[in-house]
């Protein structure tokens, strides 16, 4: 193939590439290559491993990728490329936080799921199914809504679509761990009774499949539905007080301090509600922007809440089940 038609049709590709244009009066050149325009494949891999960790300014995206605009800098290119989009774990970027934050809170999970296991084990004289099914159903929640979102925010560079099909799992993931967070407080504070605790877990578990068909919905999509998203959450999480004042109206507070650990699952819902807030409202980036692009923007806040809302969850649950199992249940399901 002639050099000059090489050359045109390199020139026509730099742009989609991220390499320099013919007349862009930028040069690459590598190895032993006179001509600083001609590409070798050796070339150009090296070119496009460099592309994938330049990073981009807020009004270099494409539009698809433009979410907050007080987010100005530490963008990743569209990698079209899962590897790529992996390798970016070990550099520095505006998603950096929001990857780390729930990848170690996953890991952090599983470790909690063994710790579960071993204190079951302990106590196995008295441990029914429903014990072990709600304490794994929270855990398994949470593990899934840390692991999706974590893969979200890593390959939501690679492409539109894609970076589509991981939001919704991500919205997903959230529903699971609000669905999971109900099963083990409704568990035990209708631990004496069964019909109310039948009825609470099957709607319970309604609204969640409610809430996720609405939220992968193609009509919810897009930072136009933001708020409402986060409303949606909310007002899922919310739901959860409904059996809890029953529980309360049952026992009174001080059993319900105990039983089914209210003071916890109160810490809880304040961390997820605040955390919801600050993310939806985008503080503190919007008074500063540029100041917050890799570090302690919204959505990192946001997600450091939701790990710590979840540890205070997994306390309570587990307090909960130490008082019907170690100090004595206050009856024993048929």
């Amino acid at each position: 193939m002639p050099s000059a038609t090489l050359r045109q049709r390199q020139a026509k590709s730099a742009p989609h590439l991220g390499l320099p244009a013919e007349n862009s009066g930028s040069k690459l050149t590598t190895g032993t290559t006179t001509d600083p325009h001609t590409y070798t494949a050796q070339n150009l891999a090296s070119a496009l491993k460099v592309t994938a960790h330049r990073l981009l300014h807020f009004e270099e995206l494409p539009a698809w990728m433009q979410d907050n605009m007080y987010i100005l800098t530490g963008y990743r290119p569209p990698l079209q490329s899962y590897k790529q989009c992996f390798r970016s774990l070990f550099y520095l970027h505006n998603e950096t936080g929001n990857v780390y934050s729930h990848l170690l809170g996953a890991l952090l999970f599983l470790g909690f799921g063994g710790l579960a296991a071993g204190f079951m084990v302990q106590h196995q004289s008295t441990v029914q199914w429903l014990d072990v099914m709600v304490m794994f159903i929270f855990i398994a929640g949470a593990v899934a809504c840390l692991s999706l979102s974590t893969t979200f925010h890593l390959v939501s560079c690679h492409s539109h679509s894609v970076s589509r099909q991981w939001n919704k799992c991500d919205y997903l993931g959230i529903v699971f761990l609000i669905v999971g967070s109900f099963f083990p407080p409704i568990y035990y504070a209708f631990y004496c009774h069964p019909n109310w605790l039948i009825f609470y877990l099957t709607s319970t578990s309604a609204l969640g499949g409610m809430t996720a068909y609405f939220s992968v919905s193609k009509r919810f999509e897009g930072g136009k539905y933001r708020w409402a998203r986060t409303m949606l959450f909310i007002g899922m999480g919310l739901s959860g007080a409904v059996p809890l004042m029953h529980g309360l109206t049952i026992y009174g507070l001080e059993v319900a301090l105990k039983s089914f650990s209210l003071a916890w699952i109160l810490g809880m819902a304040l961390f997820y509600i605040v955390g919801a807030l600050i993310y939806a409202g985008r503080v503190p980036e919007r008074w500063s922007p540029g100041r917050f692009d890799f570090w302690l923007h919204s959505h990192q806040i946001f997600h450091l809440f939701v790990v710590a809302a979840a540890i205070l969850h997994y306390i309570g649950v587990v307090k909960a089940f130490s008082y019907h199992h170690t100090a004595g249940p206050l009856c024993q399901l048929p």
